[in-house]
């Protein structure tokens, strides 16, 4: 991406079903780790929309009776398995959300816009997906936040505002930044942190149900990019 000089915008963009289906590459991965870790299944029913993976690894410990001091060794052990298998992405489901590229594109064009992620993901994993749609475009990774920097989602945002701080030499305010996500935590998230949210109807989530969670503008997917950075615009513009 072009680095720029400045910024008075970042807008922090969810990975998975807001900008690609993973078809269940992840979770694939952290469950193949655990059963390689510890000599049995978890099958407890742990749930993992819009939640960090730091989380659900924990969760995974706690079922499974193993102390949750381990998950840095499951943690670690779920990012090798999904880098040895990067090239089962596509064969497992896993695509690019119809748009994307047009998105990010339109959101570059904003006047002093810096574009990352803040996603559940663990950093190997989230940069396993990117790199398998082709999806580096228009995104500063070097500000991004990942699901290995807190187990709690809203402290993410903190996590990229201070990053971009030190790499572009100032830090915006938190109402400066835009949380882009699928679920009503992305939302929930965003409000804790101060920042601003715009839902996007691309996962097991409604327009009424992001609207409903307070999301401060919605749209219904990726395809109208002048509508996504409207909204972008909008929840960003500055108030008397």
């Amino acid at each position: 991406m072009t680095y720029r000089s400045s910024y008075d915008r970042l807008v922090l963009w969810d990975i998975d079903f807001t900008l690609l289906n993973p078809g269940g590459f992840g979770r694939t991965a952290m469950l193949t780790a655990f059963e390689e870790l510890f000599g049995f299944p978890m099958q407890a029913d742990v749930p993992g929309h819009g939640r960090t993976d730091r989380a659900i690894l924990t969760d995974f410990l706690e079922h499974g009776g193993i102390p949750v001091e381990r998950v840095g060794d499951l943690r670690r052990r779920a990012a090798e398995v999904a880098e040895a298998r990067a090239a089962e992405f596509a064969a497992g489901g896993g695509h690019l959300l119809d748009g994307a590229h047009g998105a990010l594109a339109a959101l570059a064009e904003l006047p002093g816009t810096v574009q990352s992620v803040l996603t559940g993901n663990l950093r190997r994993i989230g940069g396993v997906k990117l790199s398998a749609v082709g999806l580096t475009d228009h995104l500063d990774l070097e500000v991004a936040s990942f699901g290995d920097d807190h187990l709690v989602r809203a402290e993410l945002v903190e996590v990229s505002r201070q990053l971009a701080a030190a790499r572009y030499g100032a830090a915006v305010d938190a109402g400066a930044v835009v949380l882009v996500g699928d679920t009503p935590l992305d939302v929930e998230a965003a409000h804790a942190a101060g920042a601003r949210a715009v839902g996007v109807a691309t996962g097991a989530y409604t327009e009424a149900d992001l609207t409903a969670a307070g999301a401060h503008a919605v749209v219904p997917d990726l395809r109208d990019a002048t509508a996504l950075a409207k909204a972008v615009a909008s929840v960003t513009a500055r108030r008397p």
